[in-house]
This record gives C-alpha cells, sequence and structure tokens, in this order.
C-alpha cells in the first residue's frame, strides 16, 4: 500500500515556507549571475585603451552598482539557504531583507509606472508608435504583475517567518 501522508509542517513533509524560500533562492541565484555577467562586460569595455573619460566615469558607476547588487543577492542566497535549512539566525534577517526586497520592488514598479505614463504620454504624439506603444505597454503590465506577484510572496513569507508554528522550527544556538 500507499505510505499516509504527513501533516504539513512535520520533519518530512516541505512547508510552503520553505518552498517559498526555495524560490526566492533561485531568482536571487539567477539575479545574481545577470550581475556578475553583466560586470564582466563592463570590465572588458573598460579595459578599451581609447575609452573617451565621461564614458569610462559612467561605466565605473554601473559597474559599481553590479557590484552592489551581486554582493546583495548572493547574501541573499546565503540567507534564504539558512532559512531553509532552519538556521536559529536567519529568520529575523530573512524577515528583514524581505521586507527591504518588497519594499525595493514596490518603489521600482511606482517609477517604472511613473516612467511609463511620461513615455506613453510624450509618444501619443507621434504618429507611429501605435505598435511599439502595444509592445511596450505588454512589457511594462507584464513587469508590474510580476511585481505584485512577487511582493505579495515576499510579504507573505516574511507574515510566516513570524509565525509561532514556523518560528518553533528553527534551530537555536
Amino acid at each position: 500500500m500507499g505510505r499516509a501522508a504527513k501533516p504539513a509542517g512535520s520533519p518530512g513533509s516541505p512547508a510552503a515556507w520553505r518552498v517559498g524560500l526555495w524560490l526566492v533562492l533561485l531568482l536571487a541565484a539567477f539575479g545574481a549571475l545577470q550581475y556578475a555577467v553583466h560586470a564582466r562586460r563592463v570590465w572588458g569595455v573598460l579595459a578599451q585603451p581609447d575609452l573617451p573619460p565621461e564614458a569610462r566615469t559612467a561605466l565605473h558607476g554601473m559597474l559599481g552598482w553590479d557590484v552592489g547588487y551581486f554582493v546583495a543577492t548572493a547574501a541573499l542566497v546565503v540567507f534564504c539557504a539558512a532559512g531553509i535549512l532552519r538556521q536559529g539566525w536567519s529568520r529575523p534577517v530573512l524577515r528583514v531583507a524581505l521586507s527591504l526586497l518588497a519594499l525595493g520592488m514596490l518603489a521600482s514598479g511606482a517609477v517604472l509606472l511613473h516612467h511609463w505614463h511620461a513615455w506613453s504620454a510624450m509618444s501619443g504624439d507621434l504618429a507611429d508608435a501605435g505598435p511599439q506603444q502595444a509592445g511596450a505597454a505588454r512589457a511594462v503590465h507584464l513587469s508590474l504583475a510580476f511585481d505584485a506577484g512577487a511582493i505579495a510572496l515576499l510579504a507573505w513569507l516574511v507574515w510566516r517567518l513570524g509565525h509561532p508554528a514556523v518560528r518553533a522550527q528553527f534551530r537555536r544556538r
């Protein structure tokens, strides 16, 4: 016969919050890879000797942002991995990190929406902007939908990690 289903939260069953942390971990790892690849490309352009000084300054700024984002996403990977392993120190750190990430996504979504409104008002004056505007609208709507879903997941994880039943699953030092 088959095995009996284990109740959620028992040691052998995956808890939904752990699955959510896995999703955040995988997306953060992908983001870290993207920032590392971009930083490598920027570094390659910076190696060109005939680069104008203003371009070199702009590229140094890009490289700084890439390194900063890489460090932040790599730290998030570590925090999520520790949370999946139920290390006691990771739960409060994850709650803060995931809250900051959700707030950052909310802010970037608001900025995107603001820029979208400004661009669509400006491109409404152009005669041939119709197809471009429709394609851009799809991209903006998909981005905003992804942001909304991610913010909901992050808020749920922050709430769930504060729950007494989940708190009890973490190891104390």
